[in-house]
C-alpha cells in the first residue's frame, strides 16, 4: 500500500477531510432537497433521451462540441422540473448557459454528458444533475440510462450506485488490469507511464462515477465546465475521492460558477493516490 508518508500525501488527506466536513449539514438542511425527487428527474430525462438514441445526428456548436435535439429536449425538461419545485434557485446548463448564479442554490445540468458517444451509438453517456450551495458542491445525481445505473449523494449521506453504498478504491499498487480513465485526446496531449490500463469513456460524469465506485483507480480529465463536474464532485466527495489540478491545487468551484475556465487538467482519485498519479502523468 502507498502509505502517504510525504508531506504532499498528508496534505491530500487533510484536504479530503476538510472537503467532507465542509459538506456536513443539519438534517433540516438536507430535508430542503429531496434526493429521491432529483433521481426521478434524472431517470425521466434518461427515458426521454433514449427515445432519441440511435435516431439523431449531432451538429457542432461554436466551441466544436456536439449537440443534438436530445440534449436540448432533456435540458428543457430538467429546467422545467427544477423551476416548478424550486422557483428561487438558479440554473445553469450546457445548452441553456448561465442563469442567476448569485442564488444560494444553483443547479448545474448536463442533459447528456457524452454526446459524442450518444451520437455514435455507444452506451456510456449520462444525465448529470448537480446542485451547488453557496458555490460548493452540495448534491449530485448521475444516471446512465443504457446501463440503468443511478449514482447519487447529498451533503451528509454516503454515495450510492442504485441501492448500493460505494467507496473510492483504497490506495493499493495497481495490477496490470487495473485502469484509469483518460480524455479521448490523451494520446496527443499527455505522456502517461501508468503501469495498468487506460480507458477513454467519453463522459466526465461517468468517469467520476467509476472512480467513486472503486472500479477505476483514478481519472485524468481536461478542462471541464461546471455542469460536467458538479454532480460528480458531490458523489466523489461522499465516496472519499478528491478533485485537484495536476499541480495539486484544489479546484475552485466558486470561480467556475462565475464562468471561469479550469486553469489546468484535473486528477480525481483517493487522496493518497494523487501524488502517485502525478508521477505517472505529464503534459506534452
Amino acid at each position: 500500500m502507498y502509505l502517504g508518508s510525504s508531506l504532499l500525501s498528508v496534505s491530500y488527506i487533510l484536504y479530503s477531510i476538510l472537503a467532507c466536513r465542509s459538506g456536513e449539514r443539519s438534517e433540516a438542511d438536507v430535508s430542503e432537497i429531496d434526493l429521491a425527487v432529483v433521481q426521478a428527474w434524472a431517470r425521466e430525462g434518461g427515458t426521454l433521451a433514449r427515445t432519441y438514441f440511435n435516431r439523431v445526428a449531432g451538429t457542432h456548436k461554436p466551441d466544436n462540441s456536439l449537440v443534438t435535439e436530445a440534449d436540448v429536449a432533456v435540458e428543457q425538461l430538467l429546467r422545467a422540473r427544477i423551476s416548478e419545485q424550486y422557483p428561487d434557485h438558479g440554473i445553469i446548463g450546457e445548452e441553456g448557459g448561465f442563469g442567476a448564479v448569485d442564488r444560494e442554490f444553483v443547479w448545474a445540468i448536463d442533459p447528456i454528458d457524452g454526446t459524442g458517444g450518444f451520437v455514435s451509438g455507444l452506451p456510456i453517456w449520462c444525465v448529470s444533475i448537480g446542485l451547488m450551495r453557496r458555490g460548493e458542491a452540495y448534491l449530485g445525481v448521475i444516471y446512465l440510462p443504457i446501463l440503468d445505473d443511478c449514482y447519487a449523494a447529498d451533503a451528509t449521506g454516503p454515495a450510492y450506485r442504485n441501492d448500493e453504498v460505494i467507496m473510492v478504491r483504497p490506495p493499493n499498487p495497481p495490477g496490470v488490469n487495473d485502469w484509469i480513465a483518460v480524455p479521448s485526446s490523451a494520446h496527443r496531449d499527455y505522456r502517461i507511464k501508468y503501469p495498468g490500463k487506460v480507458r477513454g469513456l467519453g463522459s466526465i460524469a461517468a468517469e467520476c462515477c467509476y472512480v467513486a465506485r472503486g472500479t477505476a483507480l483514478g481519472a485524468l480529465i481536461g478542462r471541464p465546465k461546471l455542469w460536467d463536474l458538479a454532480a460528480g464532485i458531490a458523489i466523489m466527495r461522499a465516496a472519499g475521492a478528491v478533485v485537484v489540478g495536476m499541480s495539486g491545487a484544489p479546484l475552485a468551484t466558486q470561480a467556475l460558477l462565475q464562468g471561469a475556465k479550469v486553469p489546468e487538467p484535473l486528477l480525481i482519485a483517493h487522496p493518497e493516490m494523487i501524488p502517485v498519479l502525478q508521477g505517472w502523468i505529464e503534459r506534452r
